[in-house]
């Protein structure tokens, strides 16, 4: 999720730049050379397809697929403007390896291998289309320094595209890393806060127009301080990486998340099941705390319990993530009240 989001933002500027530097040149160049009005009426349709490529990137649903989009787009206006002005010969063809490595950039192998081979067919059709289109650059080059300027243009493609799928591998496996770091508590191995609440906000957000239902736990271990107190707090992470192992074993791989919420606080996400089935699930949780015996270097045996809140809403009135963890907070501390040690609903 970390590494998609820079993605994401490399590509919306990457698009605005195309679209500003599109525009300059349109505007610029008239000023500086003679050229045929053709470069201009190129030149403005260019920026305005890139235009409205950066506003589709800007303002709809970050995609997977969207670096492709861009860059296929940018492919397409490019090709007119490099056919009619010289094509392989162009100065506009030596744009075309840098695209593989834009690709490797923003996206994955696969993508980058799909990019090269584009790109290279596409040098190929501007090297047979030399004597199909006209040249508004005016200048006559000999066929043989056309053929071999497409044929290192080709293995500069393809050079372009191995170096950037070697590079995709380094940084997608360097990314990743930096991304599970960034997302999870080093002490227990859950998922943080924040990547908790950042994948509440997007399940929230997927939600809104979908039926169904979201249940969020917030459990709290009873007594803790006592435990950090006595025994030293070297204990109590003892005590917490215990716990966040019977949590995990407790819910379901494939949809829930499990993260630590704060000190002894956790917290449980569970998609698509109904409030008894969620309800059967805290109790699992709050049971196996209860039922396992921490061993604290092997002499000191410590029984925990803990206290959960729970709060199951329907899809239609999801709002925001703090107005759920408010209610399952409340219901937490109604339990706490009520004597610890137990599971209480939220009313909603």
């Amino acid at each position: 999720m970390f590494i998609e989001k820079i993605r994401y933002a490399v590509t919306l500027k990457a698009a605005f730049l195309a679209f500003f530097v599109t525009s300059l040149a349109t505007i610029i160049r008239p000023m500086m050379i003679e050229q045929d009005i053709l470069f201009t009426y190129i030149g403005i349709f260019n920026s305005l397809a890139m235009g409205c490529v950066f506003v589709y990137l800007k303002y709809t649903q970050p995609k997977s697929w969207y670096p492709m989009l861009f860059t296929c787009i940018g492919l397409l206006v490019l090709s007119p403007i490099t056919f009619v002005s010289g094509g392989v010969n162009s100065q506009f063809a030596y744009l075309f390896p840098i695209t593989p490595m834009f690709i490797a950039l923003v996206s994955n192998a696969k993508y980058t291998w799909m990019t090269g081979l584009i790109v290279v067919i596409l040098v190929f059709c501007l090297f047979i289309g030399v004597g199909f289109f006209p040249d508004f650059t005016y200048e006559n080059v000999p066929q043989n320094k056309t053929a071999s300027r497409a044929i290192w243009l080709c293995l500069s493609v393809l050079l372009s595209t191995a170096l950037g799928v070697q590079f995709n591998r380094i940084y997608g496996a360097f990314g990743n890393k930096i991304s599970e770091q960034a997302e999870t508590d080093l002490l227990t191995g859950l998922k943080n806060r924040r990547s908790i609440m950042t994948f509440l906000q997007t399940v929230i957000d997927q939600s809104r127009n979908q039926k169904g239902q979201l249940s969020l736990m917030m459990i709290d271990l009873d007594h803790f301080k006592s435990i950090n107190d006595s025994y030293g707090h070297l204990a109590g992470d003892v005590c917490l990486k215990q716990v966040a192992k019977l949590i995990q074993q407790n819910v379901r791989d494939s949809s829930d998340i499990a993260g630590r919420f704060g000190g002894e606080e956790f917290i449980v996400v569970i998609k698509n099941i109904d409030a008894q089935k969620a309800l059967d699930i805290a109790n699992n949780i709050r049971t196996s705390i209860e039922q396992t015996s921490v061993f604290i270097n092997d002499e000191i045996q410590l029984t925990l319990t803990a206290t959960i809140g729970i709060c199951t809403i329907s899809n239609e009135q999801l709002t925001s993530i703090e107005h759920l963890v408010d209610l399952a907070d409340k219901a937490l501390y109604a339990g706490k009240n009520e004597g610890r040690n137990r599971v209480v609903v939220a009313a909603i």
